[in-house]
């Protein structure tokens, strides 16, 4: 069992839906559109989709958006909101490191909020570069992540609040600069007591370690930016601590 099947689930999705508004989402997902030069006719792959969140906002925009995950529940959450739409997204259980998918299968693909980057590093070479297999000749790649520049800054975090249920909600995240993984340990406790916890570990990758790192995957890395556009620098890989995030875009040559 990977450490995301136990994060990923109840205490991940309790603990956020409140924020994960469908206004945020719907904005994020325009973020993604624009940025990946969406048209009518796109074959879009959403990996880690989640509940959907940025697929279903999406779906009308691209011919085809498919959304994968490895959490069922998720997954099964996600279906159920598709089905009030003209021209639903479809979603398929599988890894990031083994998508059932043929090469070439898509224009564009995206994957937001780090969840690429789940493994050590030669899993995540792997999981970028079964991105780039499925991936067209001449497709756009986007993948967003904390922005490991800012978080050096400040590499220790932590946070508690309440839910609306009573439910409390606590984390501790601290970022390795060194190593360029946060690891945030989250814990929910229940109103009835029942307690759930788990650790994300998730690496960001640094503004010059991503040319490599596309490369090694048959991917050239076109542009650095963040959700807002600030911190961008003058060069197309430059990127500046303070920018919010940050987001890759990578062409298949």
């Amino acid at each position: 069992m990977h450490w995301s099947d136990t994060y990923y689930g109840a205490l991940y999705l309790d603990s956020v839906a409140d924020l994960l508004t469908p206004e945020l989402s719907a904005l994020e997902a325009e973020v993604i559109a624009t940025l990946l030069e969406l048209a009518p006719g796109d074959r879009v792959l959403d990996l880690a989709c989640g509940h959907g969140r940025h697929a279903l906002p999406l779906a009308g925009r691209a011919g085809a958006v498919i959304g994968l995950d490895r959490s069922g529940a998720y997954l099964l959450r996600a279906a159920g909101f598709a089905r009030s739409l003209p021209r639903p997204p479809r979603f398929v259980r599988a890894d990031l490191l083994h998508q059932p998918f043929p090469d070439g299968a898509f224009d564009a693909v995206y994957c937001w909020y780090g969840s690429l980057f789940l493994f050590d590093e030669p899993g995540n070479q792997a999981a970028l570069g079964e991105l780039a297999r499925v991936l067209r000749r001449g497709g756009r790649a986007l993948v967003h992540h904390g922005n490991p520049l800012r978080l050096a800054l400040e590499p220790a975090a932590s946070a508690r609040r309440t839910l609306a249920d009573g439910s409390a909600v606590e984390e501790e995240a601290r970022f390795d600069p060194d190593t360029g993984v946060e690891r945030a340990h989250r814990r929910l406790v229940r109103p009835d007591g029942t307690v759930l916890a788990g650790t994300a570990m998730l690496r960001y990758y640094r503004p010059e370690e991503w040319g490599p790192l596309g490369r090694r995957a048959g991917l050239h890395t076109s542009r650095l930016t963040s959700t807002t556009g600030v911190g961008a620098g003058p060069g197309p890989l430059e990127l500046g601590p303070e920018a919010p995030d940050l987001i890759a875009l990578l062409e298949k040559p």
